[in-house]
């Protein structure tokens, strides 16, 4: 007889405590970027393939990779996959603790129930039956009590300059470069098909369909013609931080499975703008994909909770990047400010918070390289015009500091939205430059943490409040 196991997707991924930012809310004036959705016209007659199963199963990542597999093509049939020599006796030796970590690790089987055959393991066969059901049909809108805060960079870059890259389909790095078009009918495989790199073909009508639309004409609204790789990276980060609310109500309804929600999918995203771990890092990895940027889904558990975050490839080099731990909320005035820090955007396997601890054995290869990576000072390369002259957001004097804080005040008053800028500079630098504008201006300063050496400031300017413009 063969024996069955059930193999149970975490249900904790995503159960992070930190927001993932930005929200529409009664102060701060943005409701989002405009965007013209871009049809997905695909040419009559485009040859059209299968996404490729593992070749054999010689690794948990392997096995995690046939879940994924026999997920996205669901049937009420087992699937079988042949396992190496070495690997099928660790299969045999504990396959329940192996095919459950599998499950959990796989971009989509940690959401979905799945069912591993042991009846063939004597033949170095593994099998794998995988079901098909409704997801995500629970969403949140934000809530009136939640404020956007918008990062200054993000409203530099993509808010107050309108446009529109004007690319259609065709234009997009995925479509020019991949490997084969598939058919794609649901968020999860639109999603799944991109970071495998393939070109996902929607079926018309389908949730596939408006997401992709959408996705491609956001894009356009973020990236422009001749910007690297890093730069279209940073605008989808910020786009992804000031324009998304963590979805708190989806992690306390714990009378509902967890699937039920968008939060865990893309539809958390693209339809409700409210989202956890899971449908944040889902976009990431989709827009980075749909722009050529290799980019992958990472599942990770650390004291019973469950994480998502990416890994991306810029410049040759993986980082780990985390849009949800790149917020986090602060209550003010009975209004809960959604704040940000780019402490997560790339950085290494261990990152700066000495509470992460969210290691993961997805993709091995890859976690090797971003434990050895250097994180992205982002502070000291970005740099910002202001009247007395160009700096960056790593201060070494408060009057550096003060032009910069003054730049970000003007520009909240005059847009009329809630903004940030977050400086890594000294505990003296911060405080005196506060201390020179903090009657000026409606501003908090916040405390995020610190990198190299020296501390993580954000400082939030409510909109329309004071300023010399």
């Amino acid at each position: 007889m063969k024996k069955f196991y059930a193999v149970v997707a975490a249900v904790l991924l995503g159960f992070c405590l930190f927001g993932a930012a930005g929200c529409s809310g009664p102060a701060g004036g943005f409701d989002g970027i405009g965007f013209s959705p871009v049809q997905p016209n695909f040419p009559a007659g485009i040859d059209l393939c299968e996404l490729a199963p593992p070749a054999s199963i010689n690794s948990r990542q392997d096995l995690s990779d046939f879940m994924d597999y026999c997920i996205f093509y669901p049937s009420t049939e087992t699937r079988y996959a042949a396992v190496g020599e070495e690997y099928g006796r660790k299969l045999r030796d504990g396959f329940w603790e192996e095919s459950l970590w599998a499950g959990q690790n796989g971009a989509l089987s940690h959401n979905f129930w799945s069912v591993a055959d042991t009846g063939r393991l004597s033949e170095n066969l593994v099998g794998v039956r995988a079901a098909s059901f409704p997801y995500g049909y629970r969403g949140h809108e934000n809530a009136p009590e939640d404020v956007k805060v918008v990062n200054y960079i993000y409203y530099r870059d993509v808010i107050s300059e309108p446009r529109d890259r004007g690319y259609s389909l065709t234009d997009f790095p995925l479509y020019q470069k991949n490997k084969g078009f598939v058919p794609v009918g649901s968020s999860e495989q639109l999603f799944y098909a991109v970071q495998c790199g393939y070109m996902p073909v929607p079926e018309e009508g389908s949730a596939a369909e408006k997401i992709l639309s959408d996705a491609l004409g956001i894009l356009n609204r973020l990236l422009r013609e001749d910007m690297t790789d890093l730069q279209k990276v940073q605008n989808i980060y910020q786009y992804i931080l000031c324009e998304n609310t963590y979805d708190y109500e989806a992690v306390r309804h714990s009378e509902y499975e967890h699937f039920e929600f968008a939060a865990y999918f893309l539809e958390g995203v693209f339809e409700y703008h409210n989202a956890v771990c899971d449908g944040l890092t889902k976009t990431l990895v989709l827009l980075c994909g749909l722009e050529g940027i290799e980019a992958y889904h990472i599942g990770a558990v650390s004291n019973g909770s469950g994480h998502a975050y990416a890994y991306v490839n810029v410049g040759g080099q993986f980082y780990l990047c985390c849009p949800t731990r790149g917020s986090e909320v602060k209550p003010l005035d009975g209004l809960r400010y959604h704040c940000h820090t780019d402490a997560f955007f790339l950085t290494d396997y261990e990152t700066s918070s000495p509470s992460w601890g969210y290691a993961s054995d997805v993709r091995p290869a890859i976690g090797e390289q971003v434990k050895k990576v250097e994180k992205y000072d982002f502070w000291a390369r970005t740099k910002i015009e202001t009247r007395s002259g160009e700096y960056n957001f790593s201060p070494d004097s408060a009057d550096e500091a003060e032009a910069v804080l003054r730049t970000v005040g003007d520009a909240a008053k005059i847009s009329g939205i809630t903004m940030q800028v977050e400086l890594n500079c000294s505990y003296d630098t911060a405080n005196e430059a506060m201390s020179r504008i903090q009657n000026e201006y409606e501003v908090e300063k916040f405390n995020n943490g610190s990198f190299g050496g020296k501390l993580l400031y954000a400082f939030l300017f409510r909109a329309g409040k004071g300023g010399t413009a």
